[in-house]
């Protein structure tokens, strides 16, 4: 069997997530520059200490919340 890793934010993370990476295409947008990428990080803890996704931006360290991280069995098939 193969595995797969998935990573799924907490809605309180994705609310962060989104309203900052709008916020940073919206100001782009107003300053008349092509809108940039954005990157999320994930901090992948032990099961007790947990995962978090966070952002660099610039200077700026911002933690958007909680991720919930788990290893997925997955079938292998053939064709």
């Amino acid at each position: 069997m193969k595995q797969k890793l998935v990573i799924e934010l907490s809605e309180i993370a994705t609310e962060n997530y989104l309203k900052w990476a709008r916020d940073k295409v919206t100001a782009h947008v107003d300053a008349d520059v092509e809108p940039c990428g954005v990157t999320i990080s994930i901090s992948i803890g032990p099961t007790h200490y947990g995962s978090d996704a966070y952002v660099h931006d610039g200077d700026d360290f911002i933690d958007f919340g909680e991720a919930k991280v788990n290893l997925v069995e997955t079938a292998s098939v053939s064709i």
